[in-house]
């Protein structure tokens, strides 16, 4: 039985329990006031119920029902256990009146008459009863009570008045009461004893979860087995020894033949008790070890399942984790591919564009080309910043930054731009305190996307202002447009990947929609947050970044795209390159620099010109026909101790951290401004 029914019929048969043993006492009192003989004794010619006896077990009966659920309230409680009170009091009183010789003469005060009609002094407790009254009242009130042992008072003491109750009914059983009665002594009624076994048999049901009924009324084996076996030890002696006696006063047999035939009995009926009970464990026990072995068997079944569905899962991770290796060597391949034939242009036309002998509007078509080549190598940068970020790869350099230097070479990026299409571009720079621990680079591709939103988004005769200030400790950075605002629908989701704001109108602007969602992981990397505010369509709208600032006295690096400073030395270079347009570009470049400059577009070749003369310093791709630059590198290192520049379209984090390990001192990413490719090869040509 599941614990929830054990109590369900523990608690039901304390309710029945009590319930009877109350009706008992409530017969006799009847009988005592209406004069009702057989109410009285039960069996003509036995001894009456006391009075108070009935009274005592009405109240103990009330007590009962009243503490025989946990869960009780205080009031009743309370009630119950007042009751429990006046039956103990009640047992006290009579065992001291019992050995003072005196008489309380409490009958009287429950009815008017209690002589009987002469079979006994009917008027006095016996002492049995007495020590009854005094073990229930007891039990009741230390219903609850459990010693550290998990003892319960109150089970060994209803077991007590249980014995008591069985012995009384063993001599009704066996017509011994009539040779026991005395005028000095009187035995337990019937009535009484029957209610007081029953109140035993309830106290001990009331709390059935606990204790020696814990096992009683427990599933287990013993649980069931004392069940079956404890009601025919104490019934079936008494049925077969009231039989023997009836047979005997009838005359059927001798006193001999009725013991000899009363032990066979016995024996007979209990061995088919124990056979009928073990029958019942066996069947039980059967059903178990058929359980178990079932259960062992699905088990071993689920086992495999699990054992074959691990390696399934194996397998298909391990195919995951290779399409996962296949997708970022395709996005590192499509990178290079994608980078490498934009080096030259970008090369050539920010060469040309610093060329003060060239007119003005060709220098202006050669800005506009640069710039369309760095929006070029943004989207690419872009799309892989993305996969960094959806695998948890975004990795910051940080040192001190000066916000401000970031925003202002970005303002000087976009200031053609701007001027351009006739807006209006404005730094409004308030913010005392504008240094921030941060990563310069990731922190300048966050405005940079601001910014070219801003103005992406912006017609012709607007303003796109650039505003910061300091509130608590933090430094505010806010782009602000009049241009073609967000709409309501869009603007909770406008940081989100691939999503656009003039996606209902045709994608007009252009973008992936990448930049404002890569925007916001890189401000939650650092600690800060982000917002967008419009109030809708046409009205403009305004992005927010807030930061930690940090003491400006701090030294370390500002703006990574701080102004450039011109090489100071000419070096020997070895130049590894193997897109022929980029190798001319390239050492074309460094030749006008100064620089005395051998190039190779092969290992092979460059390994020959290592033998061949001494280099200050190797600028190589990575991906070679015959081989890659990493390889290379390792080779000049430990052969000639050179050391180099690593120029590649390749830019995921296990590039940066092969190229580091093979003795490159620096890695640049495909397309790369000449002026940056000098200021590397300088701090690159110091460390070496």
């Amino acid at each position: 039985m599941k614990p929830q029914e054990t109590t369900r019929i523990a608690q039901g048969t304390s309710l029945v329990t009590s319930g009877l043993a109350i009706a008992i006492a409530l017969a006799v009192l009847i009988g005592w006031i209406f004069h009702f003989e057989v109410l009285k004794r039960f069996i003509p010619g036995s001894i009456a119920m006391n009075p108070v006896t009935a009274f005592c077990l009405v109240a103990a009966g009330i007590s009962l029902l009243l503490l025989r659920g946990r869960d009780t309230g205080q009031t009743q409680k309370l009630i119950g256990q007042a009751a429990a009170g006046l039956v103990l009091l009640a047992g006290a009183l009579r065992l001291i009146s019992i050995f003072s010789g005196g008489n309380l003469g409490m009958e009287r005060w429950l009815v008017s008459d209690s002589s009987g009609d002469g079979t006994g002094p009917t008027d006095q407790l016996v002492l049995r009863t007495v020590l009854s009254f005094l073990i229930t009242g007891a039990s009741l009130l230390l219903l609850d009570v459990q010693t550290r042992r998990g003892r319960r008072p109150a089970e060994i003491l209803s077991a007590v008045t249980a014995v008591i109750a069985i012995l009384a009914l063993v001599g009704y059983s066996y017509g011994l009461i009539g040779y026991y009665t005395t005028p000095n002594y009187v035995p337990m009624s019937l009535p009484g004893a029957i209610g007081f076994l029953l109140l035993a048999t309830g106290i001990l049901h009331a709390r059935a979860r606990g204790g020696i009924m814990g096992i009683i009324v427990s599933d287990t084996a013993g649980g069931m087995l004392a069940r079956r076996l404890i009601p025919l030890a104490i019934l079936l002696p008494i049925f077969l020894g009231a039989l023997r006696l009836a047979g005997e006063k009838a005359g059927w047999y001798e006193t001999k033949f009725g013991a000899a035939h009363a032990a066979t009995a016995f024996i007979v009926l209990f061995l088919a008790a124990v056979w009928w009970t073990a029958r019942i464990l066996f069947r039980v026990d059967t059903e178990r070890k058929i359980a178990e072995e079932r259960a062992r068997r699905l088990n071993a079944e689920l086992e495999q399942r699990v054992a074959d569905r691990t390696a399934e899962l194996d397998s298909l991770n391990k195919d995951l984790q290779q399409a996962s290796r296949a997708k970022d060597h395709f996005l590192a391949a499509l990178s290079h591919e994608l980078r490498t034939p934009l080096t030259p242009v970008l090369m050539c036309a920010a060469s040309l564009e610093r060329e003060t002998a060239l007119q003005p509007e060709f220098r202006e078509q050669l800005g506009m080309m640069r710039r369309n080549v760095e929006l070029e190598a943004r989207l690419i940068d872009d799309l892989l910043d993305l996969t960094r970020i959806s695998r948890g790869k975004l990795e910051l350099q940080l040192d001190t930054t000066d916000v401000h230097s970031l925003l202002a070479h970005t303002e000087q990026i976009f200031r053609s731009d701007a001027r351009e299409k006739g807006i209006a571009l404005r730094l409004e720079l308030d913010a005392r305190e504008h240094a921030v621990a941060g990563d310069a680079a990731r922190l300048h591709q966050v405005f940079w996307n601001m910014v070219k939103n801003a103005i992406k988004f912006t017609s012709a005769g607007g303003q796109v202002i650039v505003r910061t200030k300091n509130a608590s400790g933090r430094i505010r950075i806010e782009v602000q447009d009049d241009g073609i605002g967000i709409d309501p629908k869009i603007l909770p989701s406008v940081f989100g990947a691939f999503i656009q704001g003039d996606a209902e109108t045709g994608h007009t602007a252009g973008g992936l929609g990448l930049g404002m969602s890569i925007s916001k992981t890189i401000v939650e990397m650092h600690g800060g947050n982000i917002r967008a505010e419009s109030a809708g369509t046409g009205a403009g709208a305004t992005f927010t970044v807030e930061l930690d600032t940090v003491s400006s006295s701090a030294t370390g690096s500002v703006a990574a795209t701080a102004a450039p400073s011109p090489s100071r030395s000419a070096y020997r270079l070895l130049v590894v390159e193997d897109h022929q347009p980029t190798l001319d570009v390239l050492a074309r470049l460094l030749r006008k620099q100064g620089h005395d400059v051998v190039t190779a577009g092969t290992v092979e070749a460059a390994l020959r010109c290592a033998a061949q003369g001494r280099f200050d310093l190797v600028i190589s791709d990575i991906g070679l026909p015959d081989g890659n630059g990493v390889d290379l590198m390792v080779q000049l290192t430990r052969e000639y101790g050179l050391r180099g520049i690593a120029l590649s379209g390749y830019g995921m984090e296990a590039d940066f951290a092969r190229t580091k390990d093979a003795g490159f001192l620096a890695h640049l990413i495909k397309p790369v401004d000449f002026e940056r490719l000098n200021r590397v090869l300088e701090q690159a040509a110091r460390a070496a």
